[in-house]
Parts: structure tokens; C-alpha cells; sequence
């Protein structure tokens, strides 16, 4: 469906270059059947050199109103501390003092202190650096958002073979947090065993190929099984979203997407790719929104990639081109423009999740991934 937009977009603008340079130049112009090369791969990024002399350009990377400390605060996230102190917020595990005796210094707590000084680098040049004082408690603040309802990929067999509620207690269309439902075909389950209930949703095609990649469902909530049969009988202990009669548990339950432990980061090889699903929209969306794109383990993404977003040129006519060509109207591509981060936190062997961060516009199903 992509391919066949992007080939109707070429031969639209190649129709409105020879009625455009007919007009302009005076003279009938032949359309040139010539395919319209793209020469912007470069403008897509390029995988993280990993190594420490990317800060020699501090300018660029550290964010010049950072602050000289910072005080971690309850509903801080780390991508949002990282973006006080760098502008390339996916370098932050790179600036972090590793002379200190911290274990997993990506964990910070409220009432953290972190300082940004500069220590000797390569060619005695002075490399940004953050230090922790550990003087926070509680739990550890979240990486993206402090929740976050996912949606995930699934096979047809799986789908297909997974259990189902067959109806609740009371009959409603809409099941709510604490009713009595029944489930048919549940097995190897025990009563207390927790499921997460989801709801099929879409195919997921790759845009490029047109091959059919899984099946989007999204989270509704969780289950408790109560009582072990066919219908196994359950109840309903968190409602996120609307619950119907048909829709499936999965076990174990996984109800969040947790980044914990998984510091977000560059990719060190490229990566070029496509937004296949923008979740709970149909076709823009926004900051702390999810995509899904086509890229997936067996394309070496990970949990923390942090990847680029980017919209493609639009086709356009070049009137004086098209005015000098001998063999017919000039259609050119502007080149692409970046318009978002996406942070990984969910990979398949074939498609992956992220979250859209510093958006600068809309993002749109279809638009281009790249390095960031």
C-alpha cells in the first residue's frame, strides 16, 4: 500500500511538471520516464562511533543551559534528566563518570544529586562527565514514562490457540474491574495464576515488501483464575481499557513495558526502516505516543535503542529544469527532514516498539526510521 502511494506520488508530480513547464516555458515538454533517484541516505544518520571523541564537539552534544547540579525529583524521567544536560540525550550512559564505584548507575532515585564537570579526554581535550551522589530513596525513577500500557506482537497460531473469555457473570458488553468471567480453553494454569487479557487488533504489513508481520492486540487489563474447568472461571482485577466477551489471556502477565536496567543508546550499526502502526491513533501522532516499526531482533534491535525519525521530501516540480530539458519535465525530492526520537522498548524477531520523544511535529504512519 505504501509502495503504490509512493509510485502514484511520481507519476502525479511528473504529470504536474509537464503541465507546469508547458506553462512556464512556452513550449511542449515530453515527460521524462526516468525514475527519481534517492541521493539523501546520509540524511538518515549514521550508527554512534562509540567512542568517547564524539564529545569533543561539546557544543553540540551538551545542552548549554544544563545545569551545574541537579536535585532528582519524584516524576522525573531519565530520558528527561539526560535532555537537561545533552542535546543527544542517547549519549547519556557515554558521560557517565565510570570511575565511580556505583552499581548500575542508571538507576536514579528522588533526591539524587548529579553534577556536570569535565574531565581529561583523548588529544588533551575535556570531555563532559555526570557524577552521582547517592542520596535518594523509594523506587527508582522511570526511564520513559513512569507507566506505560503496551501493545505487542503475536502470531496467528497464537492468537488462534490462546484462551478467550466466553462471557462474564453478569452478561455486559463491556467487562468491568471486579466481575466473574469465564475462559474457555485454559490450560496449564492453576488457581491464583494471574493473565493478562488482550485484545486483537491488526495485521501488521512490512511496508516495503507487503509481507504480513504478526498481529497487533492490544492490553485490557488482568485476570486472577479462580476456579480450574471448561470454562475455567475468573475474575477481573484491573480494567486499563474496554474488555469484551472473545478477547484473550496471555500467561504470565507482562502489563507494562519497563526499560529498567536498559539504558537508552545509539545503535553502532545502520539502520533503515519504516513506522508500520502508530498505537491508539490512525494516522499522526505525538510525543510519548507508540509506534511499531519494521525492524526487529533479527536486524540486531535492542531495548534502549534509540533510533531516528524522519519524514520523507515531497516531490516537486523544478520549473527551470524542466524549462532547459530536452527530454521532458524535471520532478525532483526536497530531502527528508528529522522530525522525532523513538526509544526502543519492546523487540520481536520482527517488528519492535518505541516511544515517541521530542517531537518537533506530527508523526506519521509510513515515515522513515534511521540513526538518530
Amino acid at each position: 500500500m505504501r509502495h503504490s502511494s509512493i509510485v502514484f506520488m511520481k507519476t502525479l508530480c511528473l504529470g504536474l511538471a509537464s503541465a507546469v513547464a508547458l506553462s512556464a516555458c512556452g513550449t511542449p515538454v515530453k515527460p521524462n520516464p526516468q525514475p527519481v533517484s534517492n541521493h539523501y541516505d546520509n540524511y538518515y544518520g549514521q550508527p554512534s562511533t562509540q567512542s568517547r571523541d564524539v564529545f569533543d564537539y561539546g557544543g553540540v552534544v551538551v545542552n548549554p543551559s544544563a545545569p551545574r547540579t541537579y536535585v532528582v525529583k519524584k516524576g522525573d524521567t531519565l530520558w528527561g534528566i539526560a535532555r537537561k544536560f545533552l542535546n543527544t540525550p542517547w549519549y547519556w550512559p557515554e558521560v557517565w563518570d565510570k570511575n565511580q564505584s556505583i552499581r548500575n548507575p542508571h538507576r536514579i532515585f528522588p533526591g539524587d544529586v548529579l553534577t556536570l564537570d569535565y574531565a581529561q579526554g583523548g588529544g588533551n581535550k575535556l570531555m563532559p562527565r555526570i557524577r552521582i551522589d547517592r542520596r535518594g530513596e523509594g523506587d527508582p525513577i522511570a526511564s520513559l514514562t513512569p507507566y506505560l500500557i503496551w501493545p505487542r506482537v503475536l502470531d496467528e497460531a497464537t492468537i488462534k490457540n490462546s484462551p478467550y473469555i466466553l462471557a462474564s457473570q453478569d452478561d455486559h458488553a463491556l467487562i468491568t474491574e471486579g466481575e466473574t468471567i469465564y475462559v474457555n480453553n485454559l490450560r496449564n494454569s492453576q488457581p491464583g495464576t494471574r493473565c493478562a487479557i488482550f485484545h486483537p487488533n491488526k495485521p501488521l504489513h512490512d511496508t516495503r515488501t507487503g509481507q504480513l508481520l504478526g498481529y497487533e492486540v492490544t492490553y485490557g487489563g488482568y485476570s486472577r483464575v479462580e476456579r480450574i474447568g471448561n470454562p475455567a472461571t475468573a475474575t477481573v482485577l484491573d480494567a486499563k481499557r474496554e474488555i469484551r466477551k472473545g478477547d484473550r489471556l496471555l500467561l504470565p502477565v507482562d502489563e507494562t513495558a519497563n526499560l529498567s536496567g536498559k539504558v537508552f543508546h545509539a545503535p553502532s550499526f545502520k539502520v533503515r526502516g519504516d513506522i508500520i502502526s502508530l498505537f491508539d491513533a490512525e494516522y499522526i501522532s505525538g510525543n510519548h505516543m507508540i509506534a511499531a516499526i519494521n525492524k526487529g531482533r533479527r536486524d540486531r534491535i535492542e531495548v534502549g535503542h534509540t533510533l531516528g525519525v524522519y519524514t520523507q521530501g515531497k516531490y516537486v516540480v523544478d520549473t527551470v529544469e524542466s524549462c532547459n530539458s530536452k527530454t521532458g519535465a524535471v520532478c525532483s525530492q526536497l530531502p527528508p527532514e528529522k522530525v522525532a526520537n523513538l526509544v526502543v522498548y519492546k523487540v520481536t524477531d520482527r517488528v519492535s516498539y518505541g516511544l515517541i520523544m521530542d517531537a518537533t511535529r506530527e508523526v506519521k504512519d509510513g515515515d522513515k526510521i534511521g540513526n538518530p
